[in-house]
């Protein structure tokens, strides 16, 4: 049996999305499958390596080392595009150089979107390249939608790459306008450092309260910076399978799951935009159509069932050999 080995860049995996959402959930997804053999952390001695999101010092050494090694790169940042320095236990690492060296050693690369899986296929044409969705955060299936009333609004993830400052505007919007208070679950320390003036609203970042926050929830919103257009739909389909009725602003996978679901009109640009929707999302009845339809939609393509299908048909196509076309 050929077996396949995922390696994060971030632990404990469990405390940041990237290595949660597709290292770990695949592997327990996977866990016992009748063709592969999946682990997780690095083995010199799997057929198959995943590398997700950045390669660490000792594993690049690994596998630039190890050429008999099939490699897939999982590309879920734009770090070929971003020059950035992370401190790891190992030293610095530098992004741009590290994603790029990473990228020039796999046999094949794989995006969480097909907006990035588009964009990386144009700059590297000879590696083939894949969109891989990801699984439903937290464990999440579909809930029945949270009750109007509540006015609280919540927002969850990283402040970094433009997620938060994207967001400000419907925030502030949505707290002069409409009476809404935000509630926002992330890294304390990181949120009042940059932003001082919502320090009042944060809740630190945990499963748990991701969850509380999301069950009490009337709205959630959900923005990506311009500069981002190949982010992943997570937190979207985490909302919304969670029952919460969610705005989105700028990101183009999430508009594409807004219009296969009927309800590309419901994405939200301007301040008349946010008021339209808000003032639709009030009625139960139309906060019940928005996020069963959602729902459907996002389970068909982000399910454990789709999302384990798409990771087997990866290791088949890598295994037998890709062919000339590079996207999937």
């Amino acid at each position: 049996m050929p077996t396949v080995c995922f390696a994060p860049i971030w632990y404990p995996v469990d405390d940041y999305a990237t290595s949660r959402l597709r290292a770990k959930y695949v592997v327990d997804l996977l866990a016992g499958d009748d063709l592969w053999d999946v682990g997780l952390d690095y083995r010199a001695d799997a057929d198959i390596a995943v590398i997700v999101q950045l390669c660490s010092n000792s594993n690049f050494e690994k596998i630039s080392n190890n050429r008999d090694q099939l490699v897939v790169y999982d590309v879920c940042d734009r770090f070929f595009a971003t020059d950035r320095t992370f401190q790891t236990d190992e030293g610095v690492l530098y992004t741009r150089s590290r994603c790029l060296e990473t990228i020039e050693r796999a046999d094949a690369l794989i995006a969480p979107t097909p907006q990035l899986r588009d964009e990386i296929s144009r700059l590297f044409p000879a590696k083939p390249c894949f969109n891989i969705p990801e699984a439903v955060d937290y464990g999440a299936s579909p809930q029945p939608v949270t009750k109007a009333g509540s006015r609280r609004l919540v927002w969850f993830g990283h402040t970094t790459r433009g997620n938060f400052e994207s967001s400000q505007w419907i925030i502030d919007h949505l707290m002069a306008r409409h009476g809404y208070r935000p509630v926002l679950v992330t890294t304390p320390n990181t949120l009042v450092r940059r932003y001082p003036a919502y320090a009042e609203f944060c809740v630190p970042w945990s499963p748990g309260n991701v969850r509380q926050e999301l069950a009490a929830a009337e709205l959630c919103l959900v923005s990506h910076a311009p500069q981002e257009p190949g982010k992943s739909p997570n937190r979207f389909v985490t909302a919304t399978m969670q029952g919460v009725p969610t705005l989105v602003s700028g990101s183009p996978s999430c508009l594409e799951l807004l219009e296969a679901a009927g309800y590309g009109d419901f994405a939200v640009e301007t301040a008349l935009d946010v008021d339209r929707v808000v003032h639709s999302l009030s009625d139960p009845a139309q906060r019940t159509a928005y996020v069963t339809a959602l729902q459907k939609e996002m389970w068909r393509r982000h399910s454990p069932g789709a999302v384990a299908d798409a990771y087997r048909e990866l290791f088949r196509n890598v295994w037998s050999g890709i062919g000339d076309d590079p996207t999937y």
